[in-house]
């Protein structure tokens, strides 16, 4: 390779490199400043779809509690402050809720999985699976 070819070769380069680098810089920087925006907070939650609140983003299972009819998920999303309930290895139809301190909502299953809607958060849940399985109140 000549010097010129050479020149030609490593120029290329920096510009590939740049350019990359110019691209992941923005994506970086809104990766860092990225919320998500959610739908209700605490009471506001109630009766409310925990995936349509955007609720579902930052929630993890708090309990779980197992029987013949299925596993019951306690979860718990932080960003909204609401509570519901999580089956699955069940049977289409089976009934399961969430309750707290201030409300209560029962679901059915629509398939072997599937979740209930919200409760306020804000005090003590606990999920069941009838008629007596339930996750201990948190």
């Amino acid at each position: 390779m000549n010097p010129t070819n050479r020149t030609v070769g490593v120029l290329i380069g920096l510009a590939v490199a740049a350019t990359a680098l110019g691209g992941l810089a923005p994506l970086t920087a809104s990766a860092a400043t990225a919320r998500v925006t959610v739908g209700c907070y605490g009471p506001s939650c109630a009766d409310k779809d925990p995936v349509d609140m955007a609720c579902s983003t930052d929630a993890y299972t708090v309990d779980s509690a197992s029987s013949a009819l299925g596993t019951v998920e306690l979860r718990y999303s932080p960003s909204c402050k609401a509570n519901w309930a999580r089956i699955y290895d069940a049977s289409y139809g089976q009934a399961f809720w969430v309750e707290s301190e201030h409300d209560y909502v029962q679901w059915h299953a629509k398939g072997a999985t599937g979740y209930s809607d919200m409760v306020d958060g804000s005090g003590l849940a606990r999920a069941c699976i009838p008629p007596d399985t339930c996750t201990a109140w948190h």
